[in-house]
Parts: C-alpha cells; sequence; structure tokens
C-alpha cells in the first residue's frame, strides 16, 4: 500500500528567528527522505518571529509569509508541495493554525491579539484548524505547561525536538481527550536534518492542498504518525516537572490532576 508523508512543523530563516536556512534549502532535503510534501510554520508574531514588529501590518504579513513562498517556488520547480501554516505563541504554549492564507491575514490585523478561545473560534470560521503543539515540552523558558482541552482540534503527539517520555505523554493526553494525533519534525535547519529523527503524518492517499490535511483533522480521517515507536508510549511513572494549568471552555482554567487524567480520564 502507497504512503504519502508530510513534514507539518518546520521554520525558515526569513520569519522565524530561530531559523537556520531558507525555505528552498529544504526541499531536495525532504526529497531525499522520502517525504510527499511539508508544512512551514514560522513562528508568528507573538512568537520567537524575526520580523519587525514596529512595521506596518501589511508588510509585516508579507515579509512573513516569505520563508513559505520561497519554499513553495522551490517546490513548484520539484514537484514537490510546499503548504502554509504558522505557529502562534501564547504563555509558553504554542499552536499550529492550517487552513488560512496571506490575503485573509491580511484583512485581519486583530489576529494577532486573539486569545487562545478568539484563535479557536476565529480559525474554524476561516476554515481551518488548530493543533497544540508539543504540549508536554519542558524547557527553562517554560514556567508553565498550558494544556488547551476544548480550544484545538488535534495534538501534535510527537515532536522531534521533544524527548520520547514528553511525546509519550503528549500522545497519551491526545487518546485521553479523543483528539487527533499529529506528528512533526519542529524543522529549523536543512544543514543538519537527520533522517531517521525526522516526524511527520502518513497519508494512504496524496494531499492536494493544505484544505485536505484540514478536512482530515476536523473530520477525523484516518492517517499516522511518522515517528520512532519510543515516542508514541505513554510511561504511567513519567515525571512531569513544570506546573501545568489546564484550560477548559473559553480559557477558563480547571481545576484537576493532569496525572489523574492520563490515567483514567478524569481531572
Amino acid at each position: 500500500m502507497a504512503s504519502f508523508i508530510y513534514e507539518t512543523h518546520m521554520h525558515t530563516s526569513q520569519a522565524s528567528a530561530c531559523g537556520k536556512s531558507p525555505g528552498k534549502d529544504y526541499i531536495q532535503k525532504y526529497i531525499d527522505a522520502g517525504y510527499s510534501g511539508i508544512i512551514i510554520t514560522d513562528h508568528f508574531f507573538r512568537g520567537n518571529c524575526g520580523i519587525n514588529r514596529n512595521l506596518p501590518w501589511e508588510q509585516r504579513v508579507h515579509l512573513f509569509c516569505q520563508g513559505y513562498e520561497d519554499a513553495k517556488e522551490a517546490g513548484y520547480k520539484a514537484n514537490f508541495p510546499v503548504f502554509f501554516g504558522w505557529e502562534e505563541y501564547y504563555d509558553g504554549d504554542e499552536f499550529l493554525v492550517y487552513g488560512i492564507d496571506e490575503k485573509w491575514m491580511l484583512k485581519h490585523p486583530e489576529m494577532e491579539n486573539w486569545t487562545r478561545f478568539e484563535q479557536y473560534q476565529q480559525v474554524h470560521i476561516a476554515g481551518g484548524c488548530v493543533v497544540q503543539a508539543h504540549p508536554f515540552r519542558e524547557r527553562d523558558y517554560i514556567k508553565t505547561i498550558h494544556l488547551s482541552t476544548l480550544c484545538v482540534d488535534a495534538v501534535e503527539g510527537v515532536n522531534s525536538d521533544n524527548s520520547p517520555e514528553c511525546n509519550g505523554l503528549a500522545v497519551r493526553y491526545a487518546k485521553m481527550l479523543g483528539l487527533p494525533i499529529t506528528g512533526g519534525s519542529d524543522n529549523h535547519c536543512a544543514d543538519t536534518m537527520r533522517f531517521e529523527k525526522l516526524s511527520g503524518v502518513v497519508f494512504e492517499t496524496p494531499l492536494r492542498d493544505i484544505h485536505d490535511y484540514v478536512s482530515a483533522i476536523l473530520n477525523r480521517k484516518p492517517f499516522k504518525v511518522h515517528a520512532q515507536p519510543e515516542n508514541m508510549i505513554w510511561r504511567e511513572d513519567a515525571e512531569i516537572h513544570t506546573p501545568v494549568k489546564i484550560h477548559g471552555e473559553n480559557d477558563s482554567i480547571i481545576q484537576g490532576d493532569i496525572k489523574r487524567f492520563l490515567r483514567n480520564g478524569e481531572f
């Protein structure tokens, strides 16, 4: 049976301050790795974005899309699909947004001030979807793990930049919520790509555009996560060292025990 692998989480040097490679440099690398397409998800303006925030909105949006446009042009020449998304930041927690394009963004400057719940509502209205990225990531700059239970359509269960323990927690969390599980490499550099570390999603038929991916998530169509097996395993004794806040309806805080939820689905 044929399989088609897609990268869902990656950054370019044109728009992400942490990106090391321009969009075009990724194309041949992913072709060589056996992928069928990629989704560029640069850090948006509240996150680790490399675009000057003092510029007018239209100019900022145009510059933000240059990494994607660069990759798309190179992909077109190689008959390799490149789709658009972005990664939004809140309080250490981040979200991958898919299904909205530059034309829509230009008309909605209010989007950079959305709350988590507003983001979920407005992205849905626009025909897109929201995926919580690497929810159990633990880093020095993340003071609290924020889990959005009702403001996402799926969970990035496997992130290649996370440990297998953190990924296992995310996979279990998604399963207990009953949400689709995605995978992504969180790739920042074409020159240091290690094929065995890459992640992504696998479909039995090719995606025609980003809306096919959005539809797969929203309509719970079948796809698999491309990842090393150890990243899919939840250990009940896995430690969570960072304080956890659980967000419910309209971003309200749910008082509950995340470990109990991971065990039996109850907060």
